[in-house]
């Protein structure tokens, strides 16, 4: 036989327990007694000590069917008055995994909010929600008659639809991963500027919205083979080109280059964007730090992009450089200051990949 705990903590909430199902109700039918009490525990009747002891940090709950305790109720308090020594060590840990969850959690539930907000944004554009509501054969015969008259904008917006449910597909992958640490991040080779592009088209519609003018780089180096986890760098670029569209300033131009060097690849992305003051720029990857500038901008965002960027990019050996008026372009527009800022997204510890390119 062996000896069980229930551990509340000072608030009354459940710690831990390996009660037997059997014996829980003891714990709110708890008398404080020295008498062995008798329960029905694997089908047959079965003597048992239970004993409670309360300290600053909670309460735990002692329950044993040895017999060195059943015969000695002396030795069986000094096993109760030593069950809460640990206690708040193990809620403290408790608490520290639970916190560690809920971020997960929470980031998850952001970048899905984020994409189904993009998405329903598209459709109502193209399909006012009041046209939504009628019988099903009027909204199918006004959907068709739409198609007929818009087929480039119809398709447009399918296409969105349906790089955001890849996207979001690829959340969940992530985010089952966080779940499963014991998986390995599945990497492949494969060709670096498509898997950009791919990620791009998500957003251009929104550049164009606020009239940026965006350019990718076309050169041989563009052809270049990563090794990396699809899955993964698919999060860690969506995140930049999303905090891309928020914070760019309109009427500029946004650039993405590649650029190979002595250790590393990178990808650079070239913009014009809210000020980034010096001593914050190690601040920015902080979960839940927002620049003054951007809450100004977007008092909407949570501080979760920048810090999802910076996580996922590690499953890549890989780090995003922001470097601060990387080119002089100061720029005043609607009372935000801009300024030319550089983001940097480094491959390193690859050289091999150097060698690669597509045939």
């Amino acid at each position: 036989m062996s000896t069980y705990y229930y551990a509340l903590d000072k608030e009354g909430d459940w710690v831990f327990d390996n009660f037997p199902v059997q014996a829980v109700y003891l714990i709110k039918d708890f008398k404080d007694s020295q008498k062995i009490i008798e329960i029905t525990f694997h089908g047959k009747l079965t003597k048992f000590r239970i004993g409670k002891k309360i300290s600053v940090y909670g309460t735990v709950f002692t329950l044993t069917a040895e017999d060195r305790y059943l015969r000695s109720f002396k030795l069986f308090k000094e096993v109760i008055d030593l069950s809460t020594i640990s206690l708040q060590s193990i809620i403290d840990f408790k608490k520290s995994v639970e916190k560690k969850q809920i971020d997960r959690t929470e980031e998850f539930i952001h970048n899905v909010t984020s994409l189904n907000s993009y998405s329903i944004q598209d459709l109502f554009a193209l399909i006012s929600q009041d046209k939504l509501i009628g019988n099903i054969n009027k909204q199918k015969d006004f959907v068709k008659e739409l198609v007929g008259k818009k087929p480039e904008d119809a398709a447009l917006t399918l296409l969105k639809l349906i790089k955001y449910s890849l996207a979001m597909k690829v959340e969940f992958s992530v985010y089952e991963r966080t779940l499963k640490p014991w998986d390995s991040v599945q990497k492949m080779e494969q060709p670096i500027r498509p898997l950009v592009l791919s990620i791009l088209q998500i957003f251009m519609q929104d550049f164009e919205s606020k009239d940026i003018l965006v350019s990718l780089d076309a050169s041989e180096i563009s052809n270049k083979l990563l090794y990396v986890d699809n899955d993964s760098l698919f999060v860690s670029l969506y995140y930049i080109l999303d905090n891309a569209v928020k914070y760019c300033c309109p009427k500029t131009k946004f650039m993405i280059i590649f650029e190979e060097e002595a250790s590393c690849f990178s990808i650079l992305f070239k913009m014009i964007s809210l000020k980034i003051e010096a001593w914050e720029v190690d601040k920015l990857s902080i979960r839940s730090y927002r620049s003054a500038a951007a809450e100004k901008l977007n008092k909407k965002g949570q501080g979760i992009g920048m810090y999802r960027i910076q996580r996922t990019l590690r499953l890549n050996n890989a780090e995003l450089e922001i470097i601060p008026r990387y080119f002089e372009f100061p720029k005043i527009f609607e009372n935000t200051y801009y300024e030319g800022n550089l983001f940097k997204l480094k491959f390193t510890g690859q050289q091999s990949w150097f060698a690669n390119y597509v045939k």
